[in-house]
Parts: C-alpha cells; sequence; structure tokens
C-alpha cells in the first residue's frame, strides 16, 4: 500500500489512478497495491474493498455506541506553546520520547477526575461515577484506526 499517490478527496486512491498507474507501466503497477482483492463496478465510478473483520467490529462498536449510549461532548481551545518547550525540554533527557498525545491523553484524564460527570456512564436507574479513568484513544495504524483502552490513565505517568 502507498504506491499510487491519491488524486480523490482527501488524498484517497480512486479508480483513475488505480488505472493511470496500471497504463503507465511503471514499477508502481507491479508492486502489489493492497492484500484485499478488488471489485471493481460495472460504472467504473468506485472500487469496492473488503473490509476486514477488525473494520466489522470496530464499525460495530462504534454504531453501537452512537446509537446506544448518551453522548455529550466538551470541547476547549489551548495555546500549547508552553507545553512544547516543556515536552522539548522533556525528550532531551529520556529514553522514550513523549508525544502531544501523551500529555493530553494524561490531561483529559485528569481533568476527567477533577470533573466526575465527566467520566461517568449512563444506566437507566443511575449514573455511575468511576473513581479512576480509562480512556481509548484513536491511533492509525496499517489495518485502519484503532481506538485501544489505557486503563487508569490518572495513576499513569506520561511515560
Amino acid at each position: 500500500m502507498g504506491q499510487i499517490a491519491g488524486s480523490g478527496p482527501g488524498g484517497r486512491v480512486i479508480n483513475a489512478d488505480v488505472h493511470d498507474a496500471l497504463a503507465s507501466g511503471g514499477a508502481q503497477a507491479s508492486a502489489p497495491l493492497s492484500h484485499a482483492p478488488v471489485f471493481e463496478t460495472a460504472s467504473g465510478g468506485f472500487v469496492d474493498l473488503p473490509n476486514s473483520q477488525i473494520r466489522k467490529v470496530i464499525a460495530d462498536r462504534l454504531t453501537f455506541s452512537k446509537q446506544n449510549i448518551p453522548h455529550y461532548y466538551v470541547t476547549v481551545q489551548v495555546a500549547v506553546d508552553n507545553l512544547m518547550k516543556l515536552r522539548a525540554k522533556l525528550n532531551e533527557h529520556s529514553s522514550s520520547k513523549l508525544s502531544v498525545n501523551d500529555f493530553v491523553l494524561k490531561a483529559a484524564s485528569m481533568a476527567a477526575i477533577k470533573v466526575p460527570a465527566t467520566n461517568s456512564s449512563w444506566n437507566q436507574e443511575f449514573i455511575r461515577q468511576f473513581s479512576n479513568v480509562n480512556m481509548a484513544f484513536a491511533v492509525q495504524t496499517d489495518n485502519g484506526l484503532m481506538a485501544p483502552v489505557v486503563s487508569n490513565t490518572n495513576l499513569k505517568g506520561l511515560e
């Protein structure tokens, strides 16, 4: 994957990109484009790619979550100049490099402790407020977007 430059929305590879690469006969065309078979439609307007089992599970869980669990969103804008300076300073003296995501995860988990209503779950008869924070964090992998759950983030350090 990644051998063909996409010209579609967001840089996605579209049907025309695949045909252009094949027509050019270059090294790109001889490289495998995907591990999954490609099914072209009769209209030629798009390409259907089969879903992996992990993508199906992720889609099912996200759909269930959005349909069955009450949601509210907390949004904040922050200036991170000082955070970037601190991160650079800490990374100078550390064998494991801290990412901005490490700081965001830690800050969000500490905020959830400070405001317990943001660290709760809905049940028909009660709202459960948790004493520790478990956070899912979206990570892009070769297999697609994953959201591993990190347990007890409020008790963990940045590393």
